[in-house]
């Protein structure tokens, strides 16, 4: 027993020593795995770890043999990418323009981005369902698990780099966005905390969409962008409130962007939340997964074809 315990001494010895020294000669990422966590007790025990071993790494310099190794043996060659398109000015009594018509052009299929964050995973699987199967659409999908406009472990410099590659490799005609489940958190950005609702969150959240738009449409001719749908947690309450910022920052890059109302085919008829609806045979379906946030098969289809529908009306698509 005395020996059992002591090798299960020395494997938590070693475990604490490879924590402590990861930590020591990679501080940066501590402090962003500590500002990502939610706030109370996790952030707070989170930061007691992390501000000494980041001070007494930065007072030592443990940090800059790894920060020499990354620029020697990790640099990315220079990627072509395009410039950021543009806001187009605001002219009072300007009739909008409309959005440039695909019908006919049978050169290529319609090339769609699909950008976002674990909301879109879900939905790009709808995406290719129900557009997919479409000869005239071709479906990239982009969506990735954990990313947020306030979430510190994304670094916005090489976010935009990477919006900025997808469009220049990809070359996409429409860009389609959904997000907004993982700004929430009341993530810390910079020092500055990210409270739902405050100043400072709104700020980010303004900047970032439309740096982000001003990406996409360096190619592409017009973004869509889901509202972020309710949630049947209340710690979700500030949905609508980031459905305005959404909308707001769409209507500056107007008539090159569109909001879609997710809430239309995932809601109620007053778009309030609901988990489940009753197929046409009278059975009981699912739309949302166990915490109420991500979406099942139906539900994904259904906002699929909620696009589907408006890129026949705004004259992207033919009718089939």
């Amino acid at each position: 027993m005395s020996a059992h315990l002591s090798r299960a001494t020395r494997v938590l010895l070693v475990c604490l020593l490879f924590l402590l020294g990861a930590s020591l000669f990679a501080p940066g990422s501590v402090r962003s795995w500590a500002d990502s966590q939610p706030s109370g007790w996790r952030r707070s025990l989170a930061n007691y770890w992390a501000e000494p071993v980041v001070s007494f790494s930065t007072f030592l310099g443990l940090d800059r043999p790894r920060e020499f190794v990354v620029d020697a043996f990790e640099a990315e060659p220079s990627i072509a990418t395009l410039p950021p398109a543009i806001r187009p000015p605001k002219v009072v009594g300007e009739t909008p323009l409309t959005t440039v018509s695909r019908i006919g052009r049978n050169d290529r299929p319609i090339q769609i981005l699909a950008v976002g964050d674990s909301l879109m995973l879900d939905l790009q699987h709808g995406l290719q369902r129900v557009l997919g199967s479409r000869a005239d659409v071709q479906i990239i999908g982009r969506g990735a698990l954990g990313f947020g406009f306030t979430v510190p472990h994304w670094d916005w410099e090489e976010v935009l780099l990477q919006y900025g590659r997808d469009v220049a490799e990809n070359r996409p005609d429409i860009v389609v966005v959904m997000l907004g489940a993982n700004e929430f958190e009341g993530h810390v950005l910079e020092g500055e905390k990210l409270l739902p609702g405050s100043d400072p969150w709104v700020s980010v959240l303004s900047k970032r969409s439309d740096d982000a738009i001003s990406h996409w449409l360096a190619a592409a001719s017009h973004v869509y962008w889901w509202t972020t749908p309710r949630m049947r947690d209340e710690r979700f309450s500030q949905v609508d409130l980031i459905n305005e910022i959404w909308t707001s920052t769409i209507n500056l890059w107007s008539p090159a962007g569109s909001i879609l109302d997710s809430m239309k085919v995932l809601g109620h008829e007053d778009g309030t939340y609901r988990d489940e609806i009753v197929s046409d045979d009278g059975s009981i379906v699912r739309l949302r997964k166990e915490h109420g946030v991500h979406f099942f098969e139906v539900g994904a289809d259904l906002l699929a074809h909620q696009l589907e529908l408006r890129l026949i009306v705004d004259g992207w698509l033919d009718p089939r």
